[in-house]
């Protein structure tokens, strides 16, 4: 592929990818709203940025083919095809394998189809390349919590809040832990 050509296809993708995330606020508004057609023409457009990848991931190798599987998954994540989304990730993290953004995004596909123990797997691989946040670490509480590991999980949320005492939504989901979910 000609220099010209891989520039022109990087700015196709980054154009994309800006795209995608456009796309994801809109489904966000729509889907607050309430506002049907908005969510409709939203989830239309995803569908032929879908199209338009699979075509892009034919033509490209190396990152910009691992970028595309990325943006797969992203795009199959919004329109809730979680085991395609789960494949698309897994293929870029052929090439990216301490991506921390696609290791999360892996961990939310794997959330969404209940498989516990690989999403508690990528999310502490997540931890080990990225380190801790709140949310990362409310996520391995809660995965920890749908495997029945609810000591564990509270240990989890102890540490995050020794560790990031200012968060609200940790010492939210903590108590909700210890008084059993109620």
């Amino acid at each position: 592929m000609a220099s010209g050509n891989s520039s022109s296809l990087k700015e196709s993708l980054l154009a994309l990818s800006e795209e995608i995330v456009d796309l994801s606020e809109k489904m966000d508004a729509a889907d607050a709203e309430g506002d049907e057609k908005k969510l409709h023409q939203a989830v239309n457009e995803l569908r032929a940025i879908g199209d338009q990848l699979v075509d892009y991931q034919e033509q490209t190798t190396g990152d910009d083919q691992a970028f595309c599987r990325f943006m797969m998954g992203s795009v199959c994540s919004l329109l809730g095809f979680w085991s395609q989304a789960e494949s698309s990730y897994r293929k870029a993290l052929q090439y990216w394998p301490e991506h921390v953004g696609l290791l999360n995004e892996l961990f939310d596909a794997l959330a969404a189809q209940r498989k516990y123990g690989e999403a508690e797997s990528v999310i502490r691989r997540s931890i080990d390349h990225g380190g801790e946040t709140p949310l990362i670490m409310r996520n391995l509480a809660a995965v920890l919590v749908h495997q029945k590991k609810l000591n564990e999980a509270k240990i989890v949320m102890l540490n995050c809040i020794a560790k990031f005492p200012d968060d609200e939504e940790s010492r939210v989901f903590l108590k909700k832990l210890e008084s059993g979910g109620r």
